[in-house]
């Protein structure tokens, strides 16, 4: 009988290969030194590549049950033993992912073979014994038709490794192919099939408009026809297919920056006719329209029996009030929460955050998939059996654990698997993964990024989904005399190029782009020239810099490590450095005047605050109370200006009262003021914006001339010598539906 520890395979992935049999970890064939529990995490890791492992299934492995010892302290120095050994860190993972508060994940493609004893790619280890001389070995008769055989086992082998291994480290075989739905100008979002798959309801903002319409188009050739009249968006289908409810803006703030929309929940025929308001809600719902995976869609769901719809809402009108999941009935207009009793527990709201969203039922009625805010601008989708009236009849249960930002999720026709949009791996790209805890997403094979609102045909042949047009740029305008020139573009891409900042001296501008295919953070000379990449982290999201006084050092947040947190690194290049390690988001950092403290926004408690650090590390202190989002000091270093949900306000940074000073929510401090934004927040491609200046010595605001819009994200910036402004702009903005036929 055959040895079947003889038998363990050989794993390999990038330039490594794991031999179990002889316990030897090895680099292009050498051995590299590796301990017992290191190698045996190792080993777990890899046998399941793409899956999450926990701390305790590490535990149980490794150590026995009568064993006693600081676990987590023997695993994390296990952790750091085989990254040291594999060249890889938390940060930027290359092989294991670190997944907060759950586990680890192996996330490099693994293939698996016998390893010949000795020989590892192709490479005799030291310790093999010697190759005989092939010279010296005496042929066979009518070997060829055996070596043919096991060439043919080999190859089908290989063949079912392929098609497994692809599906393992998270890559689907099929390429889906996607062809252009709408094709009109302008902003098309949050599609969703009528129950025959035959018509395909959707928003759209045309250009020049203020707020989005509800459209109707047929699969095939054809014009959309409008349905709603007074705006419209997140549209969903009766069962039977003859109606359509969707939500309808509603402006109840209009001072605020940007402008409070809550909804109202509106049914009319399919066809068009007359519309009925069932119920109102409230949320923050004009940032689906700014900001789309803020809030991903679907936003309403319609039950199998035609009763009930499921929507958003807000338990109390608040910026800091996460939305939640209710139901509403069709026929009186009552809301009714979803869950219930020992139910209720459930959800998290220990931190800031949007809440709930993405509200997908399955074709067959029984589970309703959905969104919860697991960080920020992070999300992971949860799954809960759901009764006739929609009601949760058991505990949701977590699917996804990425904590990255999710732009649509639907069911696959099967009633077994959920697709969706995320940011898992740096770009917005469609996954799939079973609705249990236990699978791994597979990324569907779709050429598409920038993906975002899905949806899919209830017989799950068909999906169609909207690929945002996103081309922001940073703008120049110069400032003389109090008065504003003409603005142009200046650090320009065919992609995103927002956040910018000067460099103390002037001399240079850091800046966030994606013109390299992820969110990285950039470095140019102030001209706009020689720009050259900062950061390299590929599989996260890196923004938001600011610079050291004596400019020799930026920081900035990246998401490397699961939560967003601080970093800081050389302005000339290198290895990025972490600074916070809470676990929670920490972002938008603010370099002090000094260069001793770095000020940022962090979500550890539920409104979200603004906190500081000294730069060299140490305790954290909070500063705002009341909340707040990001921050920029006065030049002066004794004031921290910050924004507030409705509004830009300032404390002193030794402690005070914070005080409120405009209805703006993007502003710089200069020597002479505090520069801000004033206007709405549209997409309207030809509306302008205001620019103030609340002058310090005059405590007067006056306005200093119009920016041309929309803005992009980020915030404003002036150079060191008040003579020009920054800013960013949407030079090209919309999104087209795409559909996709023969989903499998």
């Amino acid at each position: 009988m055959i040895d079947t520890e003889q038998q363990r395979p050989a794993h390999r992935f990038g330039v490594f290969e794991l031999d179990i049999r002889r316990g030897e970890l090895r680099k292009h064939g050498v051995r590299i030194r590796l301990q017992q529990q290191p190698f045996e995490i190792l080993t777990l890791l890899v046998e399941r590549p793409g899956e999450v492992v926990t701390r305790e299934e590490i535990r149980k492995r490794i150590w026995p049950d009568d064993t006693y010892l600081a676990f987590d302290n023997a695993i994390n120095s296990s952790i750091r033993k085989v990254r040291e050994a594999l060249g890889d860190t938390a940060e930027n993972p290359r092989f294991i992912e670190t997944l907060s508060r759950r586990g680890y994940r192996f996330i490099a493609p693994v293939s698996n073979g016998h390893a010949a004893p000795g020989l590892a790619n192709g490479v005799r280890h030291p310790d093999a014994a010697p190759e005989k001389n092939s010279s010296t070995t005496k042929p066979r008769p009518r070997l060829w038709y055996i070596a043919a055989a096991i060439a043919f086992c080999v190859i089908a082998v290989g063949l079912l490794w392929f098609r497994r291994s692809r599906s393992e480290t998270g890559t689907a075989s099929e390429l889906l192919t996607a062809v252009p739905f709408t094709s009109q100008s302008g902003y098309h979002i949050l599609p969703a099939f009528s129950p025959d798959g035959s018509r395909v309801a959707f928003s759209w903002q045309k250009p020049g408009t203020s707020q989005p319409e509800v459209f109707v188009k047929l699969i095939g050739p054809g014009e959309p026809v409008q349905v709603s009249a007074k705006g419209g968006f997140g549209p969903v289908w009766s069962p039977d297919g003859r109606f359509l409810a969707y939500l309808r803006p509603i402006e109840s703030v209009a001072d605020e920056q940007p402008p409070r929309m809550n909804a109202a929940i509106v049914i009319t025929p399919a066809l068009g006719g007359h519309e009925r308001e069932v119920t109102r809600i409230n949320g923050f719902f004009g940032d689906i329209i700014r900001y789309g995976y803020a809030i991903p869609g679907p936003l309403i769901a319609w039950s199998p029996n035609g009763n009930w719809l499921l929507t958003l809402d807000q338990r109390i009108e608040s910026e800091f009030e996460p939305l939640v999941i209710v139901r509403v009935s069709v026929e009186g207009g009552e809301k009714r929460p979803v869950v219930s009793g020992s139910l209720v527990r459930w959800r998290d709201d220990s931190l800031a955050g949007w809440g709930n969203a993405g509200l997908a039922l399955s074709p067959d009625g029984t589970r309703l998939a959905f969104t919860q805010d697991s960080g920020f601008w992070a999300r992971d989708i949860y799954v809960a059996p759901v009764s006739t009236d929609l009601s949760f009849t058991a505990k949701p249960e977590r699917i996804t654990f990425d904590r990255k930002p999710i732009a649509g999720i639907a069911w696959a026709g099967d009633s077994k698997h959920v697709i969706f949009s995320s940011w898992r791996t740096g770009k917005l790209q469609l996954w799939k993964v079973a609705a249990n805890a236990r699978s791994a997403p597979i990324r569907l094979g779709l050429t598409d990024d920038d993906v975002t609102d899905i949806a899919v045909s209830h017989d799950g042949r068909r999906l169609i989904y909207a690929r945002d047009i996103d081309d922001q740029n940073i703008w120049r305008v110069s400032l003389k005399n109090g008065r504003l020139s003409a603005a142009s573009n200046f650090i320009a891409s065919t992609r995103r190029d927002i956040q910018a900042r000067y460099s103390p001296d002037g001399k240079r501008i850091a800046f966030e782009s994606n013109r390299s295919g992820n969110e990285e953070i950039w470095v140019c000379n102030a001209d706009g020239s020689d720009a050259v990449q900062l950061t390299y982290f590929a599989n996260a999201w890196a923004g938001a810099p600011t610079w050291s006084p004596d400019a020799k050092q930026i920081a900035f947040a990246a998401n490397a490590a699961g939560e967003w947190d601080i970093y800081i690194v050389n302005s000339d290049g290198g290895k990025p450095r972490r600074l916070t390690y809470e676990g929670t988001d920490e972002t938008w950092p603010t370099w002090s005047r000094d260069g001793n403290w770095i000020y940022y926004y962090s979500n550890r408690s539920k409104k979200g605050q603004i906190w500081k650090m000294r730069s060299s590390g140490g305790p954290e202190i909070q500063l705002t109370k009341e909340g707040a989002l990001w921050s920029d000091d006065s030049v002066d270093g004794k004031h921290l200006y910050f924004v507030h949900g409705d509004g830009l306000w300032s404390v002193p940074v030794a402690g005070g009262s914070e005080v409120k000073i405009a209805h703006s929510y993007m502003f710089v401090p200069a020597k002479e003021g505090v520069y801000y934004i004033a206007g709405p927040a549209t997409l309207d491609l030809s509306t302008p914006f205001s620019l103030s200046l609340l002058d310090f010595k005059t405590q007067e605001r006056r306005v200093i001339g119009t920016l041309p819009g929309p803005l992009g994200w980020g915030n404003i910036e002036i150079s060191p010598d008040s003579h020009t402004i920054l800013y960013p702009k949407f030079d090209h903005l919309g999104s087209e539906l795409m559909v996709v036929d023969n989903v499998r």
